[in-house]
């Protein structure tokens, strides 16, 4: 990308997205961060107002109210607005899809190129009920406002509710599963509470203010392929028949190296992010992958499998 053409993409990132840091600016403009410092001069030499933040998380933001030219659409990018709607409309979790489509519908109003709607999407996402979405939005006016909610938890291991005051930080969706990241007054700590009729029930907002945590920040909480952040397993395995060839068009972990043995047999290097999903992918490849290390969750597949012989002999 030119340079002229990244300051004015960097100029409908931040104006768009808000806050972005250095990091975040860089891989959107697919360049280095002293670059995007550049940018940033270049772009206040021009009469722009850049506010920048420092610290581990720094990074940019515009000054509130600043406007920009509006750039034409092409054809692909107003394609995949039109394609966006028809893939949520197949994932019922995404809760504010009726606004979505509303202010959609506004904006593709605005233009007169015409696109056909090409994609077909397979629903598969669970629903979310009246109550989870109640809880939920009492949740965000926590968050928003910073008034702390009192609610009823039963976590997974407890034979019973509790009744716990949070200060709700951040609402996340994690396949199709939504929870609560928030301080727990009881705890002293940051957890993680799933909405759910069968684990959470009588939330109110209360009139309790709190102050959020300034060096919060989400990274540090939260995992890079789910919810719980947790150790690091690399697998080094042998894959088979048509496992294999699933495998190679999937890539499962994180920086998954393949390499093909033969026509039948894949050999897999990759990350996984916590012993459960490292156990629980390999167990879905059933007779179909050997184990080459780590020889400690070996031993313990080689357990689980004896004692699921014992259940279904």
């Amino acid at each position: 990308m030119k340079r002229c053409a990244a300051c004015i993409r960097m100029l409908q990132l931040l104006r768009s997205r808000g806050f972005m840091t250095r990091e975040e600016l860089a891989q959107e403009l697919d360049t280095n961060v002293r670059n995007i410092l550049e940018y940033r001069k270049e772009l206040e030499e021009a009469g722009y107002v850049i506010e920048g933040t420092t610290g581990k998380y720094g990074g940019y933001q515009l000054k509130s109210g600043t406007l920009l030219p509006v750039a034409g659409l092409y054809e692909e990018e107003l394609r995949s607005l039109q394609e966006s709607r028809r893939y949520l409309e197949s994932h019922r979790d995404f809760l504010p899809y009726a606004t979505y489509c509303r202010a959609i519908d506004k904006f593709l109003a605005t233009t007169t190129l015409q696109v056909r709607e090409s994609g077909v999407y397979v629903e598969e996402s669970a629903d979310v009920t009246g109550a989870m979405i109640s809880m939920i939005r009492i949740c965000e006016q926590g968050r928003d406002a910073l008034f702390a909610v009192e609610l009823q938890y039963k976590s997974l291991h407890a034979s019973d509710f509790e009744t716990i005051v949070i200060q709700p930080y951040e609402i996340i969706n994690v396949k199709g599963s939504y929870y609560c990241l928030a301080y727990s007054l009881k705890a002293r700590a940051y957890r993680n509470f799933k909405f759910s009729e069968e684990r959470m029930r009588n939330v109110r907002l209360t009139r309790r203010p709190f102050v959020r945590d300034a060096d919060f920040h989400i990274r540090d909480y939260i995992g890079k392929t789910g919810l719980i952040r947790d150790e690091i397993i690399e697998l080094k395995l042998y894959v088979y028949g048509e496992s294999a060839r699933l495998i190679s068009e999937k890539k499962p972990g994180i920086s998954p190296v393949l390499e093909w043995v033969d026509e039948q047999t894949l050999y897999l290097t990759t990350m996984m992010e916590g012993r459960i999903s490292a156990r629980n992918f390999l167990l879905s490849l059933g007779n179909q992958c050997q184990l080459v290390s780590p020889q400690d969750l070996k031993q313990e597949i080689h357990a689980i499998a004896k004692d699921m012989l014992a259940l279904y002999s």
